[in-house]
């Protein structure tokens, strides 16, 4: 007779996980709950307390805005704020933000994708609340959910207005998840919509499959490493022909042709923000999480912004950074669930909380973000009344072009084009554009409150012109009609 294997399985979960002590499962759905619930209402009060400040941009919540209203239209998405009639699929291959035509429907303002965004991201926070209660015991699991909240990828996301980004977050927690608890098939399955979300997210679900292929599961990493690159290829093409002038113009950024442009960097100018970028991730998931194989997630979005050209992926205050938090979470319970020490596991998450919440702190200006606990976020400020004001003198349904500062306020009830000062009036009034409105008090994308006045100025008060309004900082320049 044969003898039986002894040898114990390999450290970590198991394909299916064993049934879990009813105890577990209560706590599980506790922790998925209010990780959401808190991360939800953090990250709402930041997106609404920006717009009621005032401080919503037309890069980009304008631009996802008119995004909306042609998805909703049952129309591919168009962009007059970035350029008349700009197809977005020729900017960006992100179809899967046709789920913006939802908000839209509910509420036709750009609120409603703020909301909408905050919601996705929490989705994002509630999974890896659910996955940690699984693993770990309860502080330790409670820690690492608490990480994510306070995480600055998804902080200053929120604080950036609105992204697409913001659908590859849940996505990611779900994929980070299954490949932990060794479901090949649910993480094949939940790799697969992110290439519809951004062309550079193919680049993490041929990581997928690296992760996969370690795990043995070879067939399935082949399939989808061929999809991954197949997805890229199609999105390339179809930004390609969407363009107008067929010109990938953000492979500009990374050595390639095209009409995107950056200031010129070089020197500790570029070798800083990227270092510091380098250490606000690796610290910002609490460090130990690069640990895990599924650390590898993170290396396709991590290593595009390190080697692009453009000044802002160095910046640890965009958008770009938020799909990396779920995935160091999840790795970072990977890491707990199979230290040798069960003792060891809560001082190891506090501490790596304590070093994400102390990343955040040094990175972000937090004391500037809205808190859910102000009156001051949930009510209009003084600004946004005045350009509400303004606007309400505006022409029902008038074409308007306006700057940064406000095309997000006017873009529900107006055609809005970007306002530019190369832009004669003339060529405006070609447009069928009939007013211009301006923020005398700010910059708005390196333009200047005196760049913007004295365009004004210039525009003639007869000739079916008319005179200027102004209301508080905003004036709206008439243009009339020929």
């Amino acid at each position: 007779m044969t003898a039986r294997s002894t040898s114990s399985p390999p450290p970590g979960p198991t394909p299916s996980g064993p049934p879990q002590p009813p105890t577990r499962a209560r706590r599980t759905v506790v922790l998925a709950v209010v990780g959401g619930v808190v991360a939800f209402v953090v990250l709402l009060a930041i997106g609404v307390g920006q717009w009621n400040r005032g401080a919503a941009s037309a890069y980009d919540l304008a631009i996802f805005s008119q995004s909306a209203q042609s998805w909703a239209g049952f129309r591919l998405p168009v962009a007059d704020v970035l350029e008349p009639g700009r197809p977005l699929l020729g900017d960006h291959f992100s179809p899967a933000v046709a789920v913006f035509a939802l908000a839209w429907w509910v509420h036709p303002t750009p609120v409603s994708l703020v909301v909408l965004q905050a919601l996705l991201l929490a989705l994002g926070t509630a999974v890896v609340g659910r996955t940690a209660a699984r693993h770990l015991p309860v502080v330790p699991a409670a820690a690492v959910t608490l990480g994510a909240v306070v995480a600055h990828g998804a902080l200053a996301a929120a604080r950036f207005d609105v992204h697409e980004i913001a659908i590859a977050v849940p996505l990611l927690a779900l994929v980070a998840a299954a490949l932990l608890e060794r479901r090949p098939a649910a993480a094949f399955w939940w790799s697969i919509p992110l290439l519809t979300v951004k062309e550079d997210l193919g680049a993490t679900v041929a990581a997928v499959a690296l992760v996969l292929w370690a795990q043995r599961e070879r067939r399935r990493a082949v399939v989808l490493a061929v999809t991954a690159v197949a997805g890229v290829l199609v999105a390339l093409a179809i930004m390609w022909a969407v363009d107008p002038d067929h010109d990938l113009s953000r492979l500009a950024y990374f050595g390639g042709t095209g009409s995107a442009t950056a200031d010129p960097v070089s020197g500790w100018a570029a070798v800083g923000p990227r270092l510091g970028l380098l250490v606000a991730t690796v610290c910002g998931g609490g460090l130990l999480w690069i640990a895990s194989p599924i650390a590898v997630l993170a290396v396709p979005t991590l290593a595009w912004r390190l080697v692009g050209s453009q000044p802002s992926y160095w910046s640890t205050g965009f958008h770009y950074g938020a799909v990396l938090v779920p995935v160091a979470a999840i790795a970072l319970v990977d890491v707990l669930g199979r230290a040798r020490s069960e003792r060891a596991r809560t001082p190891l998450a506090l501490g790596a909380a304590a070093l994400t919440a102390v990343t955040t702190l040094v990175v972000l200006d937090v004391r500037s973000l809205p808190s859910p606990f102000a009156a001051s976020t949930w009510t209009p400020s003084t600004r946004v009344e005045e350009l509400r004001a303004l606007a309400a003198t505006l022409p029902a349904g008038a074409a308007v072009a306006a700057d940064n500062s406000t095309a997000a306020y006017l873009v529900a009830d107006h055609q809005v084009f970007g306002f530019s000062p190369g832009r004669t009036p003339e060529e405006y009034r070609d447009l069928g554009v009939q007013v211009v409105v301006l923020d005398l008090s700010r910059n708005s994308l390196k333009i200047t409150p005196t760049e913007k006045e004295a365009w004004a100025a210039a525009v003639p008060t007869e000739g079916g012109y008319g005179s200027r309004l102004t209301v508080g900082p905003f004036t709206a320049v008439p243009l009339g009609a020929d």
